[in-house]
């Protein structure tokens, strides 16, 4: 089974992520510098934690793309859960920057300059992440990468705190400037949502948690459907990144022969790689 056509859609998602990053960076900090807005400051510090979590995510993608080799002979997958801790962290840090700027304007809420200018960025900020988006979740749908899905929640994240910050200029506009720092602070706390979704995530991928209850189920059926199957026992199964690891006992007839057995299993095979294409698949013959 090749990965070839995968491992491309995810490095170029990858080098995508990177590229927004830095656009949407340099034109943030031209708004920021003009408007000195909380709100705007809140966003800059998100895509700097963007470009470091992104340049973290490129690498890790590559290496958990590596085939298995003989010291890692399931693969390299597991990598992709560790980008995704490290990109909780890069957002923590980004989270702990901004309250600590919020805490102040909070109490002391100052006037907002080249407001228009700054909407105008913000709008172009949540149209590129739009299209970045929606590329990332092809993507996804495509390969199931899981380094790459955690990279489109944050950046769906990104797409909502962009909105709130053109509201709370939309308001310094008409001199309501209390509101720009509390938008940052609901930013904030977006921001820790999406830390606790990666983790979540990543921790499915680095502890061997099982494949969804709904999946084992589904599994269970494809294989009792097999002519020739009497039953199976002792499913385990494993979600590594893109890759699914399923390993199971075939209850077959004891009688017949070793080369119709031998086929059995490989329609039960055929039948787990349709529903499941990336999955790595290990099966034990019981005879009965």
């Amino acid at each position: 089974m090749s990965y070839q056509p995968d491992a491309i859609l995810i490095k170029r998602a990858a080098m995508a992520s990177i590229a927004t990053a830095v656009v949407l960076l340099v034109a943030k900090l031209g708004a920021w510098s003009v408007s000195d807005s909380t709100s705007v400051l809140s966003s800059l510090l998100d895509s700097l934690m963007d470009i470091a979590a992104s340049v973290v995510n490129y690498f890790a993608v590559r290496y958990a793309l590596m085939p298995a080799d003989d010291d890692h002979p399931f693969g390299h997958s597991k990598a992709e859960g560790l980008a995704a801790l490290v990109q909780s962290a890069f957002i923590l840090g980004s989270v702990v920057a901004l309250l600590l700027h919020v805490t102040d304007r909070l109490v002391d809420p100052q006037p907002l300059k080249a407001v228009g200018e700054s909407i105008g960025v913000m709008l172009f900020s949540t149209a590129l992440t739009t299209a970045l988006v929606l590329y990332q979740r092809w993507v996804v749908r495509k390969t199931g990468s899981l380094a790459v899905k955690a990279d489109s929640a944050h950046y769906y994240g990104d797409i909502l705190t962009s909105l709130a910050v053109v509201v709370a200029l939309v308001a310094a506009w008409f001199g309501q400037y209390w509101l720009d720092p509390v938008i940052a602070l609901v930013i904030a706390l977006v921001l820790v949502r999406s830390v606790y979704d990666i983790i979540q995530e990543a921790l499915v991928v680095l502890m061997d948690q099982s494949m969804p209850e709904t999946e084992e189920v589904e599994l269970q059926q494809l294989i009792r459907a097999i002519d020739g199957v009497r039953g199976v026992h002792d499913l385990k199964t494993r979600q590594a990144g893109a890759v699914q690891f399923i390993q199971l006992h075939l209850d077959m007839d004891g009688d017949q022969t070793l080369s119709r057995a031998h086929a059995i299993g490989d329609q039960v095979e055929a039948a787990i790689l349709a529903r499941f294409p990336r999955a790595e698949v290990l099966i034990h013959h019981d005879p009965v």
